[in-house]
This record gives structure tokens, sequence and C-alpha cells, in this order.
């Protein structure tokens, strides 16, 4: 009796995000971990939503305001962009995974529960980058 493959993490990101919407995590720094952009020059966009949700976050830490759960961002152009962040446990310098989901208007209760879904995928690759630093550590 064969056992059933466990679909991969990069399978299940792809699912939770079917066109036209968009899924993109990516690490403090910038790099993309998972995306479902379909071009460069938009991937390099959701790169910078990245950045400015960091920027957010710091700024939002630093007056005391707690810590963000998600940004919703509603465009005049009919465009919705969440974002989450996930830090990454015993990380120096309150390393994140930051997750962007990029919408038509029209689809925002699925780009809300898309979020939800990234956000999950997001904490579970911060754990995996916490493990792996703890091994190397």
């Amino acid at each position: 009796m064969s056992t059933p493959t466990a679909p991969s993490l990069k399978t299940h990101f792809t699912t939770l995000a079917p066109a036209p919407l968009v899924a993109h995590i990516t690490d403090s720094t910038g790099h993309a971990i998972l995306s479902t952009s379909s071009s460069v020059s938009q991937s390099q966009q959701l790169q910078s939503l990245s950045h400015a949700y960091l920027s957010a976050h710091d700024t939002a830490c630093r007056m005391g305001l707690g810590v963000p759960k998600r940004i919703t961002v509603e465009t005049v152009r009919g465009a919705v962009v969440m974002q989450t962040g996930t830090e990454v446990d015993g990380a120096p310098h309150g390393d994140m995974v930051v997750g962007v989901v990029l919408a038509p208007e029209e689809r925002m209760a699925e780009a809300r529960v898309a979020s939800w879904g990234v956000e999950e995928v997001a904490a579970r690759v911060g754990r995996v980058v916490a493990e792996g630093r703890r091994a190397r550590g």
C-alpha cells in the first residue's frame, strides 16, 4: 500500500492565491522566498511593498502603537494589497518573513482568506529559518 505524498509547500502556496490574486513572501532583506508573481517587474514591485510593510511595522513599534498584525491598502485604481509579517523566533535584529497578497478590489474577501493562508505559510517558513539558525549556531 502506498502512502499519499504530501503536497510541497510551493504547491500549497500556489493554491492559496489563484489568478487574478498574487501572493508573495520575502524575508527582511527583500529576497523573494515564494511567489505566484507572473513577471520580474511585478515581483520587484511586491518586494517594494514588503519593504514598505517593514518600515510601517518598525514605525508602529517605535511609536508604541503595538505590533501590527496586518496592513490593508485599497487603491483608487481598484486594487487591494494585504500584508502580514511574522517574526523569526530567535533571530537577531527582529528578522521577519513578510507576506503580500495583491488582488482586484472586487476580490477583497478572497484576498483576505488568501492573506490568512499566506500568513500561515510565512510562519512555517519562519520556523524553518529559525531551526536552520539553531542548527548552525
